[in-house]
């Protein structure tokens, strides 16, 4: 480490250079985690706060929450307590309200003394008919505002305020289960359809083939965009691991031959090549640590800074988590000066015969 310490004090502008440029690549794969958190947070956080297990939908839907459509009282027989099975409405909707421009949101309907109510920030839970709850989400929303929601005639009033609960990015509207069937199929229809069962362990469903049971992760993976959305952002992220191994890696090895006289020297005087190797990782690590430590600060300050319609969000274990696994890459991009260190031979590189 002393010698290491020694070499960057020495050459403060190259060694800040590399500096630099880990910081900036550290920065950009931290600041894309942050969005595709923040993203696929968007996209599932209503479905989290759930905590459940399985969820029943529709055969032909495709694996698709929207796409499902179950009449009630044709469900065969769930076993298990009521507090461990709810019925969910759904569809996507757009909220009209007084002096405020049109607003895209994901509308549930559920029943409000089942596990699927969300928790409360303001307010209180629907009592009556046309009472919603809204996610803080949407913005300028308040207690007691009018909301009209596509082109239904009849206003819907917020009496609760709830916070991180989102379906495809859209804030989630919560209406009973009995106005969400009003709402979607009419007051002059009136029908017991529902779009979905979701299921606690140890609730069951009996087994039917006009319907599927799926894990949580299927439905969420079967969100319109979340699947693509992911392994976009997932592909970036892993492309930029590798890009910045060869770039250390490149810096490392130009310094190395430029260094070679020193290292002839150092040998000639007895300085093990271990010890030159191990030089030449506490070198990296620092480098490493120092970008990735900037990175950091950039990033929790960018946090800080963007407006929240930017679903930005850090998580403490990803960015930990890729921190260590870009410390490793960088260590490991150094590593291809090695083998230029181990046939260093002291009279070559001194210019001797």
């Amino acid at each position: 480490m002393y010698l290491a310490v020694k070499e960057i004090k020495h050459n403060k502008l190259r060694y800040g250079l590399i500096i630099f440029t880990i910081f900036l690549v550290s920065y950009l794969i931290f600041f894309l985690t942050g969005l595709a958190f923040g993203l696929a947070n968007n996209n599932r956080s209503s479905i989290d706060n759930w905590d459940a297990d399985n969820i029943v939908i529709s055969q032909y839907a495709n694996n698709n929450l929207a796409s499902s459509e179950i009449q009630k009282d044709s469900l065969p027989k769930i076993s298990g307590s009521k507090s461990d099975y709810a019925y969910l409405g759904q569809m996507m909707g757009v909220a009209s309200r007084k002096n405020e421009p049109k607003a895209n949101i994901s509308v549930f309907g559920i029943q409000f003394n089942q596990f699927l109510k969300p928790k409360l920030v303001q307010g209180r839970m629907p009592q009556k008919v046309n009472e919603v709850v809204i996610d803080n989400g949407l913005d300028a929303t308040k207690l007691g505002q009018k909301i009209k929601i596509n082109n239904a005639t009849q206003e819907y009033k917020v009496v609760g305020l709830t916070t991180g609960n989102k379906y495809t990015t859209a804030p989630v509207v919560y209406l009973q289960l009995a106005d969400y069937q009003t709402l979607r199929y009419g007051p002059d229809n009136p029908t017991e359809k529902i779009n979905a069962v979701v299921l606690k362990n140890p609730a069951k469903i009996k087994k039917d083939k006009q319907l599927a049971t799926l894990t949580m992760d299927k439905v969420i993976n079967n969100i319109p965009g979340y699947g693509p959305e992911v392994k976009t952002f997932t592909l970036m992220i892993g492309a930029l691991f590798v890009i910045i191994a060869f770039i250390v890696g490149i810096f490392m090895y130009i310094l190395t031959i430029e260094k070679t006289a020193v290292y002839g020297v150092l040998r000639a005087q007895g300085v093990s090549s271990g010890t030159l190797v191990k030089s030449l990782i506490w070198e990296s690590s620092l480098l490493g640590l120092l970008g990735i430590g900037l990175g950091i600060i950039a990033d929790v300050a960018t946090a800080l800074s963007l407006p929240s319609a930017v679903p930005f969000l850090n998580n403490v274990f990803l960015v930990v988590g890729f921190s260590v696994i870009l410390l490793l890459m960088i260590i490991l991009g150094s590593l291809f000066s090695i083998f230029k260190i181990l046939r260093v031979d002291p009279l070559d590189a001194i210019g001797g015969v």
